[in-house]
């Protein structure tokens, strides 16, 4: 981990730490705390991710959830309070969405990918054709997570950022009404495609990934998605930015207004961007 603390303005002393996890870099900016007090947290988000990725990682055989993948199409497999948790919030999603997000897709439309006993706390999948993949998921948890934890500690203000993609605010810049965010045009490097104001707020970006490979699947077919368009969504929730921008990037451009429809106070704006300049479209 790289951790820096800045005492420059006395006003507004500043810690910010990096760190790869969750196959990204990872960064945490701080306002108003000590050195020591920022160091302490550093390490305590740092611990925080990595025990989220280890629990959602599917590579890692040793992980809960890899053993689900392994065990629960033939058996009910017992999981902990916070997977348990996170697989009753990602089915909700995926009914919220018409089934675009989905972290277990299905070949069979409107099936349930797994069931969960909550008296039992055990998870089964449906088939054993069914893999469960927390990669849609994660970072927004992660952030949203990471958020609650520097706001109990007393952090008025600061942001929590997971690879540009997934990034939460806390309060607003010490020195402005929110906290700029450049989006970068993924055909100019170094050049911006639009900037996001964040107070109290996050937003998340789905698309290509930076190398320009198509990585969204489309659940109903198991299809990658082969969308050129950036999907931008803001909103209160970190994860719930994820989710949507996820779902709106794997539905056709006609259902996606009546699923972000279903989330009120989230805005989520399609934008194109060529080597010309770029254009937007807000969803409604």
């Amino acid at each position: 981990m790289q951790y820096h603390h800045s005492c420059k303005n006395p006003l507004y002393p500043t810690s910010l730490c990096s760190f790869v996890a969750m196959h990204t870099m990872v960064e945490v900016l701080m306002v108003g705390c000590t050195q020591a007090e920022g160091e302490r947290l550093a390490h305590e988000v740092q611990q925080r991710v990595w025990d989220m990725e280890r629990r959602f990682n599917r590579f890692d055989i040793t992980s809960p959830l890899s053993v689900v993948n392994t065990k629960a199409a033939a058996e009910a497999v017992s999981v902990d309070d916070e997977l348990y948790m996170a697989l009753e919030v990602c089915e909700v999603f995926r009914r919220g969405t018409k089934g675009y997000f989905s972290v277990a897709p299905t070949s069979v439309v409107g099936l349930a990918p797994y069931l969960l006993n909550a008296s039992q706390h055990t998870v089964q999948l449906c088939s054993g054709d069914v893999q469960i993949d927390m990669g849609g998921f994660a970072k927004g948890f992660a952030a949203e997570q990471i958020k609650t934890l520097l706001i109990e500690a007393g952090i008025g203000r600061g942001v929590v950022n997971f690879g540009n993609s997934s990034i939460a605010a806390i309060g607003c810049h010490p020195y402005g009404e929110w906290w700029g965010v450049g989006v970068e045009n993924p055909l100019c490097k170094g050049i911006q495609a639009c900037e996001v104001r964040l107070c109290n707020s996050a937003m998340s970006l789905s698309g290509r990934t930076p190398n320009g490979e198509y990585h969204i699947i489309n659940p109903h077919t198991g299809v990658k998605v082969a969308q050129d368009e950036l999907i931008l969504v803001e909103g209160r929730s970190a994860l719930v930015a994820e989710v949507l921008s996820t779902a709106l990037y794997a539905a056709p451009k006609l259902e996606r207004g009546a699923i972000l429809s279903q989330f009120a106070g989230y805005e989520a704006t399609e934008i194109y961007c060529t080597a010309d300049g770029v254009k937007s479209r807000k969803i409604e």
